[in-house]
């Protein structure tokens, strides 16, 4: 069992809701250089704090690099970087496991998280948009913070090097606590300049038109086309405001956003790939959508429609069917017979929550691999759907789609499907969404599904229409 620091000499003022009063840098910074002096075998230095911080989000204004999640239990956050991966694709996933152990090898703490996340497509990226973000990446934070109902707790993660003194590195840490006590800063809703979709709408339903015919055919169950608006304002949006927006109007969901060199994937999903807890396993089949009523009885209405839709109900089969067939070597598991509902602010969706329990060694990351992409964002069957969108879908989604989570180095965390998304870079919000298509799906009704789906992410940026 690990016994983690706590050190209250290092705060002068315990009663104050600043963060950089409470902290005193100096004793904090020559605690973590004796510590560093003295690990001849471990590749960094930790300490954990208690801190009282009100606003996280506002942390990933200062700093290129990072990332944040809010779950509705707890948030997180991850400010810099103590050790970054660069993966070539999804498929090499299980090379974090490696990575992952090797840090518990040297010393880290479990209870130290690498979040990150991969591309919808498998084999990477193409968009130039992408960049800075690639196929894959996962990040070490110089410093973590966990924020419960309970208490806020930080940990600083330092890399040992006999190259630098760990008061060089003062005012990294210094300024990454600084940019939560900065007092908060109202900004009015950038306005719009202007909005483009990519395809057009009449080009996304002439591709849904063709889509048809191939499930006609019956060379596939199922393909997930997707959308992108560009929507560009007068200033550029703050991304502290876009997540507590999304977290207003979208609560039952799991908001996130990863900054890479500048860059913030942000959004709020109500899919999870796989949550793993020792050997207990979560996950769940969401498929199927109809939009909210505008009464109680249109939206009990617009339930029951859902419920009884012979084309949502094979759709969301298609899904429940594949997580079984990856799932099931690895895991006993538990499936409902028949979908629930889970309501979001402006959707119902076909839901069905999937528990298991491990029997064979698997880790989080592998198995997301398996999962990942499901017929929810794929299509069925996965490789040739994948070789369709590639080649007709004229869209490049980046990590749209993909995976986005988080682990501690037990192995024990979450991946979300990273859906109701934008990509914010400097004036412009990039927002994506998708929808299934089956057979039988009519093209015009699909094209309303996608305009639903990406008002999600549009509200928060203040756009209504």
């Amino acid at each position: 069992m690990i016994d983690f620091f706590s050190i209250p000499s290092y705060y002068d003022n315990m009663n104050t809701h600043s963060v950089s009063r409470e902290v005193n840098m100096e004793l904090l910074l020559g605690d973590l250089e004796r510590q560093c002096q003295s690990s001849h075998h471990s590749m960094f230095c930790q300490r954990e704090l208690a801190l009282h911080i009100d606003d996280l989000p506002v942390g990933l204004e200062g700093v290129r690099d990072g990332w944040y999640i809010h779950t509705g239990a707890e948030e997180i956050l991850g400010l810099g970087i103590a050790k970054r991966w660069r993966l070539s694709s999804s498929s090499s996933l299980d090379s974090m496991d490696a990575e992952r152990k090797q840090l518990l090898d040297r010393g880290l703490w479990p209870n130290s998280i690498i979040a990150g996340g991969w591309a919808f497509d498998p084999s990477g990226v193409q968009d130039h948009l992408w960049d800075s973000f690639g196929p894959s990446q996962w990040i070490l934070p110089a410093l973590f913070i966990r924020k419960t109902a309970e208490d806020t707790r930080a940990i600083l993660t330092l890399p040992v090097s006999n190259s630098h003194s760990v008061h060089d590195s003062g005012d990294t840490y210094a300024n990454l606590l600084r940019f939560l006590d900065r007092p908060p800063v109202v900004q009015p809703t950038p306005q719009l300049v202007s909005a483009s979709s990519r395809p057009s709408s009449r080009e996304w339903i002439r591709r849904v038109e063709q889509a048809i015919e191939v499930l006609k055919a019956g060379n596939m169950k199922k393909l997930v086309l997707a959308r992108r608006v560009d929507a560009r304002f007068a200033m550029a949006p703050r991304v502290a405001d876009i997540l507590k927006q999304l977290r207003k109007f979208n609560p039952s969901t799991t908001v996130f956003a990863i900054k890479s060199h500048g860059h913030t994937f942000l959004g709020a999903t109500p899919e999870q790939l796989l949550q793993l807890q020792d050997k207990q396993l979560r996950t769940m089949a969401l498929a199927g959508t109809a939009p909210r009523g505008t009464s109680p009885d249109e939206d009990h209405n617009q339930i029951q429609s859902l419920l009884s839709s012979q084309k949502d109900r094979r759709e969301h089969a298609t899904v429940v069917d594949r997580i079984g067939k990856v799932l099931r070597p690895y895991a006993d598991l538990r499936v409902p017979v028949s979908p629930q509902i889970l309501s979001l602010s402006n959707v119902h969706h076909l839901w069905t929550p999937i528990e298991g329990t491990l029997r064979v060694p698997a880790s989080l990351l592998s198995l997301s691999a398996l999962l990942h992409p499901t017929p929810a964002v794929g299509g069925e069957p996965r490789e040739a759907a994948l070789q369709w969108l590639k080649k007709h879908e004229g869209l490049d989604r980046g990590w749209y789609a993909g995976g986005i989570g988080f682990m501690d180095l037990a192995g024990n965390g979450s991946i979300w499907v990273s859906l109701r998304s934008a990509l914010v870079r400097g004036f412009t919000a990039h927002c994506y969404a998708g929808c299934g298509i089956m057979r039988d799906s009519f093209p015009a009704k699909e094209l309303v599904e996608s305009e639903w789906k990406l008002q999600a992410m549009l509200k928060a940026l203040g756009v209504n229409n």
